[in-house]
């Protein structure tokens, strides 16, 4: 999935949101910005590895922020079921 379609997914940003969705089975996809320190990552991407879901890291937090349109960068966001 690109960034465009982020715009009409439906979707949660941010890093806790993004884990509650993804232990809850609610999450699709997951895309997680390049630029995130990896020592806030960890609970995420635990949840990604059990739930088998392979984020996307291609993205920045600005970008991920503008697709979703937010007027802050967002650090992940999930595209829900």
């Amino acid at each position: 999935m690109s960034l465009e379609k982020l715009r009409t997914a439906r979707t949660v940003a941010g890093i806790h949101q993004v884990c509650k969705a993804v232990r809850n089975g609610a999450a699709e996809m997951v895309f997680i910005a390049s630029d995130v320190d990896g020592r806030v990552l960890g609970s995420l991407l635990a949840a990604c590895g059990d739930a088998g879901i392979t984020p996307d890291r291609s993205a920045t937090k600005a970008q991920l922020g503008a697709a979703v349109r937010l007027d802050v960068g967002a650090a992940a966001v999930a595209v829900l079921r």
